[in-house]
């Protein structure tokens, strides 16, 4: 008779199950707020631009964008299919939701072997208000998260053990990035030096990768890119202060400013401690964040672009300077890491709580705009250029004919549209934001304008006399 030998259980293995159920649960519960509550809000300005926007014919697209717009046109076919369809807020925000679901699976993934700093950092992505509010818009912003992730995790395996595929997968990378967001201008030049002063075929062919990926966006892109410069769609965007530096680092982590500086102290020093406990790591840190974020602030002394939205794909960095030091201070400090954990904690939970459970501006407006409006209205919103969010809301979801009309004699500018195919009811119902429409010859107040915090629907009826 013979026995079979007892499996040797590794010491290590209940803290593996330990730490893969920890991470699990942390992306689960990740995932649950980005899909809270996801269609419970209208669809906001930019929103709604990229719907509209889908509904154009494709011929037409890609010029609108080149002369409406400053974003390359990836995103706006990616939900090309959805605008046409007409879905619902759910549904049109839902691909975006998935890429920043997978975004922070394949980071849980990366830190499956770097212990409680690791699990640290994942809550951090998971419970991040700003990974949580862009992820859950219907923008390129998501893909940015999903690209972010996914080019650092390459370029770490590509430090290890380079590899001829590592440079197939960096070209279809970057390129997408390309044609996603102008910020893959930023990341790209971290991840060429990445390189450093390698002669190897490697290092060539990993910069290869990014020349050729840069190649192609600009014989495609290019020359729209060229006028979109010109459009001033970002001309809203400050310049760079150093403020502003620390703002965006910590809008990064939070959503939000609050204790910004004390937020953005933190993750520098989780950057310095990288550099001690992992080199390769931190190389990898450095080139797909503090780079980027350093050409951001540079080129943001002379062009509108250092903003949070601007370094998404550089968000997975900090939270991971955010975990490394929580769980460096929870080892050599216990009580002082238990205290900063709890500030982190209410300084982030916060934030993310809110970001799925408050009503938008947007919302509030539109609904009450629909609940007044009949067939038979004009309804309008000013400033003109917010036309998207009533074609959207109103026209396309509205449930009723609708098409675009031409508003005389009211100022500032609005842009309408008439409801239903019957006889005009002569009502012309303004959404006006912020308050600032001041006259209208030709018509009269047809009720009390409806008021909500700084901005109003008014009522206009055409003067018969």
């Amino acid at each position: 008779m013979t026995t079979t030998p007892a499996r040797v259980v590794s010491v290590a293995e209940p803290r593996v199950r330990a730490t893969t159920a920890t991470l699990t649960s942390l992306v689960v519960m990740g995932a649950a707020l980005r899909l809270w509550g996801l269609g419970a809000n209208r669809l906001n300005y930019d929103e709604s631009f990229t719907a509209m926007a889908g509904r154009l014919p494709l011929g037409s697209l890609f010029s609108y964008l080149r002369t409406n717009d400053s974003h390359p046109p990836l995103d706006y076919l990616l939900h090309l299919p959805l605008a046409r369809l007409g879905v619902d807020e759910f549904w049109f925000r839902l691909p975006g939701v998935a890429c920043s679901i997978a975004a922070l699976v394949l980071f849980a993934w990366w830190m499956r072997d770097r212990g409680r700093a690791g699990v640290l950092a994942t809550a951090v992505l998971a419970l991040s208000a700003f990974e949580i509010v862009h992820g859950r818009e219907a923008r390129m912003y998501a893909e940015l998260e999903l690209l972010g992730v996914g080019v650092a995790i390459l370029a770490e395996s590509w430090l290890r053990t380079p590899r001829r595929r590592h440079a197939t997968i960096l070209f279809v990378l970057v390129l997408a990035g390309l044609f996603t967001h102008v910020s893959m201008f930023l990341v790209g030049a971290g991840l060429f030096a990445l390189a450093g002063r390698r002669i190897d075929r490697d290092a060539w062919r990993w910069r290869g990768a990014i020349l050729g990926a840069g190649i192609v966006w600009a014989a495609v892109w290019g020359p729209s890119f060229l006028v979109q410069t010109g459009g001033g769609h970002s001309d809203w965007i400050p310049r760079t202060t150093p403020s502003g530096v620390v703002d965006t680092v910590a809008s990064l982590v939070t959503g939000g400013t609050v204790a910004a500086l004390g937020v953005f102290v933190v993750v520098v020093a989780g950057g310095v401690l990288l550099i001690r406990r992992d080199p390769g790591l931190a190389r990898v840190w450095g080139v797909c964040f503090a780079i980027p974020i350093a050409l951001a602030a540079l080129a943001g002394l002379v062009a509108p672009v250092l903003l949070d939205r601007t370094l998404t794909m550089t968000a997975w960095a900090p939270a991971l300077a955010v975990g490394l030091v929580l769980d460096t201070l929870l080892t050599r400090r216990r009580l002082l890491g238990v205290a900063v954990v709890a500030i982190m904690t209410l300084l982030i939970v916060a934030p993310a709580v809110g970001a799925v459970t408050s009503t938008s501006g947007p919302d509030r407006a539109l609904r009450r705009l629909e609940a007044l409006a009949r067939p038979g209205d004009v309804v309008a919103v000013r400033s003109a250029i917010k036309a998207p969010e009533i074609d959207w809301a109103l026209g396309v979801r509205g449930g009723q004919p609708w098409r675009p009309v031409t508003l005389v004699g009211i100022t500032p500018k609005v842009a309408g549209l008439r409801l239903g195919n019957g006889l005009a009811s002569g009502r012309v119902l303004v959404l006006d934001w912020n308050s600032k429409l001041r006259s209208a010859p030709g018509y009269d107040r047809c009720a009390p304008d409806q008021r909500f915090g700084t901005n109003r629907i008014v009522c206009l009826r055409v003067d018969r006399n």
